[in-house]
Order: structure tokens, then C-alpha cells, then sequence
């Protein structure tokens, strides 16, 4: 909005709410102020301010006061600018996308509010508050106690319940402002109201306008803080209503959602431990229909049980699920337990899947925290301590635990998960704008959202340095299963030695074994990471005239044809870089229809 023919001026005094007396080019004027509000912290003698020339002569104040200086900003102190920016602002399509229709001084029971809004999908009143109040880069409202403003909050709540949607649209009219909130010791009822309303589904927005002598323009958000010193410390009780509402409309559609039964949501939630969503998904399908129940999983091999685990990682996972599953046949007849308390007598099951599985199948309201929630609240209260800390673990626990909601415990829980995954992410720069707690991070409010959580220096991983033997005839490779235990326990090797060998020194080790190599080849060299080590690989493939048929005594060597290595064998994904040697498809790959290939 714009203003004409404005003048500078020194305020002198304000001997009521309606005028004041102004310096302007060395003469004393008498001047209309369009505000009631006191400005008292604003409107003190010696200070500039801006006024703008009336183009009636009929009028007995020539000039309307409608701006101040404040530490070296202009603030906007004209009570009719924010409904005019407002509305310039809402028909260009701020707050709102896709509005048909915008009616201003519209009547709703006994309350005349701002605005009347038509959207595609909604019919929405929407009141303006002016804020010209603003303190240690908060901006207040109000200035003064106000029962119209109390009674418009009343009559937007009762919009709501009537149907409506509703909300109140804070214009703070200056810029610089970290965050807004009701003014608790002028009018501690409005602040009380605010929080009804806000839990009522009444929208509380602020946003900041760019103000210049002659013009002012909404142009940036600012957050809602009802109750700074509550919020500010630990207290978890307001995250739930906005969690909610923005998974309601932001929720990805995952097929264990859709489908929340108990051995479904196991599944999935034994899967996704240090696994990707997306990378989950085909994996989850796959075994779904090998084992469609927990009696197919208690009943299945352990090899294809791991060859349908192949590529996911962390193989204990699978076995877990397997001995679990034969506790569940043989002590709760075929049936999975529905707490979290039985649950967690179960293989493989810690108190963040008992969480889940009791919360989203069953509707216990139990907290479910893994690294997604013990980040977000971290950066939510800005917590300095180590995450990874089990006595904080359960702390955040039990904080949780008492304010989860029991009618949506199953909800709130993946709420914060996909809230950690999707916005407030791991690695980069988490997406603050799109988070329904921006208005409340205390990480946020510091700018300070990657410095948290914080974690204590993780270990070095061990460095071993491997050399692995890809051994070949003209249609066979040799392989061998690790021991039960320990790392990969059970799963399918190329045969290796411990440090790295070379080219003599690999034909020394065969020859060594009785075996006669016919050629040997140098093969890429490869790194594959664990959680606490690391194999620094180099390999070499290696022809001999004909292996030892399978079952054969050397060094437990199976024989076998990469086909049926691709079927039957379980090889975890650290030996990829040799198995694309031999083209044999780990994991997800050996699923896909078709390959594509370079010209």
C-alpha cells in the first residue's frame, strides 16, 4: 500500500488518543494520529516521525501521523494500514492458494471481522490485528487490554466449530522481528484465548511487513510463540495438535500404513532400521508374499530367508525376525502380542519397535523413538545432551509418554519419524520453512538447527586390509559361508586371505592349498563400510582347469554356477564390486526387468 505528499516531522507530545502536536519545517502543528493504541514506547518528544498531507481542506488536521522512527527502522503506526496490506497481500495469493473470492467487513454472529475468504476448498473468516508493539525483537499485541479483540477470538472459534476455517492474521508493521506472542501481562485473557483457540484448529499467524516513509508491503513470516518462557524450556505439551495437522496433509502412502496390521508393521519397522524408505519398499513387497504370515516366517530356511534379505545389510535383523517368530508360534499360539511390555520379550524387538508396533498396530499410547525423534526433539528444545546417551534416551521417552496423544498414538509416532525424515533431515540444511514447529524450535530461534543434537566422538572404525579370490573354471566359482557367528554370520564369501597379497604371493598361497592356477588377473580394487569397521579390498580373479565338485574338502569350498549363486546363496553387498565381475545381481538388482546399456 502507498501513501502520498508525506512530511517529516518532530513529535512534541499527544495530549489525547486522537491528536498530536508535531515540528514540521519549524513550525508547531496540531496533527491527527491514526492510531488509539498508546505508542507510548514509540511516540516520545524529539523523535522523528512521518505523516502523510490530508487532501481535505475542509479538515481541521491537515496531516495524519502514520510513521516513526525506531533504532534506525521505520514503523508503521497507522491503525487502517494492515487491513489495506492485507488485503492487497491476500488477493495476490499470500496465506491462502486459489482464492475465488475475498470479501472485506464481512458479519459472523455478533463479530464484524476483516475478512471473508472463498478458496477451491475452503470458506474462511479471517480477523487482522495491527502490532505496532514490539520488545527485544518480540512483537506483542495488544498494547492495551481490548475486549473486542478477546470477543473476535471467541467468534472465530465458534466459526470453526460451526465449520468454517478461521484464523487471525497478526500484521506486526516493522521489520526485523524474530517471533510474535500475546502480550501476557497487559492481557493475560487474550493470551488464554489464543491457546483455545489454536487448539480449537483456529489458524495464529504473523507476518512482518517492509515499511518506508511512504509505503508498507507484507513480505516476511514470523513464528507464534504463545508462551515464551513455557515453550522455551522443556515442556513438550504443545507438539502434538500442529504435528498432527501437518501429517494429515503431508503423510507419504507407504503400503505397511495403508495396511497397518501387527506382523505388517513388524516387518516394516525391523526393515527400516538403517535402511531408507524407498529402499525398503520393493524388499517389503518380496516378503510379504514369501512369508505371508507369521507361521511361513517361523517355518522358512534360513538360507532363503537371507538371500530374500540380500542387499538390505545388517543381517541379525532377518534372524531375529525368524527366532521371534518361532516364539510367537510356540508361546502365544501363532498370535503377536499387543503391548509393548510383551513385545519386548521377543528376539530382536528394542523399546523403539515394541513402540511402534504396540502404538500403530494396537493404538497404545507408547512413545516409539528412534534417530528421526531423538533429533527432532533435540533441535525442537534445543538439548545439548548426547542422543545417543541411553539415560537421555529414556528421558525423551518419558517426557514423550506424557503427552501422547491417546486417541492418535499410532499417528504421532510416525508423525515425528516422517517429520525427521522428510524436513527436519539428518544431513544438509533441514527444511524449516515446511515444519509445523518452526514457530516454536528453539534450534530455529538461534539459527542453530545443525548443531544439534549433539553426539559424542564415535570411535574410529578398524581398517582391514583383505585380498579376495574370485576362483573359476569355465562355468563354476568357488564360494564358502562364513562361520554362525559374528560378522555377516552365515552368509556366502569368495574365499579371501587377511592383508594385501600380491600376484606372487597369491599364487604362492594356492599353490600352498594344491591348487593350479592356469591364469590370474588383477580385479578392482574395493572398500565397503560397517557401522565399526572398514575392509580396504583388493581382489584378483583366478583360472584353474576344474574345481572340486560341490560338497568337495578344500577349505569348505562350494563349486557352484553364478546362476544358482544368484538364487540360492546369500552374498551380503560388501562383495559387490566381484559379483558385478561375475554378473551376478545382489539384492533389488537381480529383481529388475531389464538392464540398460551404454552405446
Amino acid at each position: 500500500m502507498k501513501y502520498e505528499n508525506i512530511k517529516e516531522g518532530i513529535f512534541i507530545e499527544r495530549p489525547n488518543r486522537f491528536i498530536a502536536y508535531v515540528e514540521i519545517e519549524g513550525r508547531q502543528e496540531k496533527v491527527h494520529v491514526k492510531n488509539t493504541g498508546r505508542c507510548k514506547e514509540l511516540l516520545y518528544r524529539g523523535v522523528r516521525v512521518y505523516l502523510e498531507k490530508s487532501g481535505n481542506p475542509e479538515r481541521k488536521t491537515a496531516y495524519d501521523l502514520i510513521g516513526v522512527e525506531k533504532e534506525g527502522r521505520m514503523v508503521n503506526v497507522d491503525s487502517a494500514a494492515p487491513n489495506k496490506a492485507a488485503g492487497e497481500w491476500l488477493a495476490s495469493g499470500g496465506l491462502f492458494p486459489g482464492v475465488k473470492r475475498i470479501r472485506p467487513e464481512c458479519t459472523y454472529g455478533n463479530s464484524r471481522f476483516d475478512f471473508y475468504i472463498e478458496t477451491q476448498e475452503h470458506n474462511i473468516w479471517l480477523e487482522v490485528k495491527g502490532v505496532t508493539l514490539e520488545t527485544e525483537g518480540a512483537a506483542l499485541f495488544p498494547d492495551a487490554p481490548s475486549l473486542r479483540a478477546l470477543k473476535h477470538v471467541e467468534e472465530l472459534v465458534q466459526a470453526k466449530k460451526n465449520g468454517y476455517d478461521a484464523g487471525i492474521l497478526f500484521v506486526v508493521q516493522m521489520e526485523g522481528v524474530r517471533y510474535f506472542t500475546p502480550n501476557r501481562q497487559t492481557q493475560p485473557a487474550f493470551a488464554l484465548a489464543l491457546e483455545k483457540a489454536e487448539a480449537a484448529g483456529v489458524g495464529l499467524y504473523a507476518y512482518g511487513c517492509h515499511v518506508a516513509r511512504d509505503s508498507m508491503e507484507i513480505t516476511y513470516k514470523i513464528p507464534v510463540v504463545l508462551d515464551p518462557d513455557k515453550e522455551a524450556g522443556d515442556n513438550l505439551e504443545a507438539i502434538a495438535a500442529p504435528l498432527l495437522k501437518w501429517y494429515d496433509g503431508n503423510r507419504r502412502i507407504l503400503p505397511w500404513r495403508e495396511d497397518p496390521a501387527p506382523y505388517r508393521v513388524w516387518i516394516s519397522e525391523i526393515m527400516l532400521q538403517q535402511t531408507r524408505v524407498e529402499a525398503v519398499k520393493p524388499y517389503f513387497q518380496r516378503f510379504m508374499e514369501s512369508f505371508p504370515d507369521i507361521a511361513s516366517l517361523a517355518d522358512a530356511p534360513e538360507d532363503r530367508l537371507l538371500k530374500l534379505w540380500e542387499g538390505l545389510g545388517y543381517y541379525n535383523r532377518a534372524r531375529n525376525l525368524k527366532k521371534a517368530a518361532g516364539v510367537i508360534m510356540a508361546e502365544h499360539a501363532g498370535v503377536m502380542p499387543s503391548t509393548a511390555g510383551e513385545l519386548l520379550t521377543l528376539p530382536g524387538i528394542g523399546s523403539y519397535t515394541a513402540g511402534a508396533v504396540a502404538s500403530i498396530a494396537h493404538g497404545e499410547p507408547v512413545p516409539a523413538v528412534d534417530g528421526n525423534v531423538l533429533r527432532v526433539i533435540a533441535r525442537y528444545r534445543a538439548d545439548d545432551r548426547d542422543m545417543l546417551n541411553a539415560k537421555v534416551r529414556k528421558s525423551v521417552e518419558e517426557d514423550l509418554l506424557a503427552v501422547i496423544p491417546r486417541e492418535r498414538p499410532g499417528d504421532f509416532n510416525q508423525a515425528l519419524m516422517e517429520l525427521g525424515a522428510t524436513v527436519c533431515i539428518p544431513n544438509g540444511i533441514p527444511k524449516c520453512g515446511e515444519c509445523p514447529w518452526e514457530d516454536r524450535c528453539q534450534a530455529h530461534r538461534l539459527s542453530a538447527e545443525t548443531d544439534f543434537p549433539q553426539k559424542s566422538p564415535k570411535k574410529e572404525r578398524t581398517i582391514e586390509k583383505r585380498t579376495i579370490l574370485v576362483i573359476q573354471d569355465d562355468v563354476r566359482t568357488a564360494i564358502r559361508k562364513r562361520p554362525e557367528k559374528g560378522l555377516l554370520a552365515g552368509m556366502y564369501e569368495f574365499p579371501s586371505v587377511e592383508g594385501h597379497l600380491s600376484r606372487e604371493e597369491v599364487l604362492a598361497f594356492l599353490k600352498e592349498k594344491g591348487m593350479h592356477p592356469l591364469r590370474i588377473s588383477r580385479l578392482p580394487d574395493s572398500r565397503h563400510i560397517f557401522s565399526h569397521k572398514e575392509w580396504d579390498m583388493v581382489g584378483y580373479c583366478i583360472r584353474v582347469d576344474e574345481l572340486e565338485p560341490v560338497g568337495g574338502s578344500k577349505e569348505g569350498l562350494l563349486f557352484v554356477e553364478p546362476s544358482r549363486t544368484e538364487k540360492e546363496y546369500p552374498i551380503p553387498s560388501a562383495y559387490a564390486a566381484y559379483t558385478d565381475y561375475l554378473q551376478i545381481r545382489l539384492g533389488n538388482e537381480k529383481f529388475e526387468n531389464s538392464y540398460q546399456t551404454a552405446d
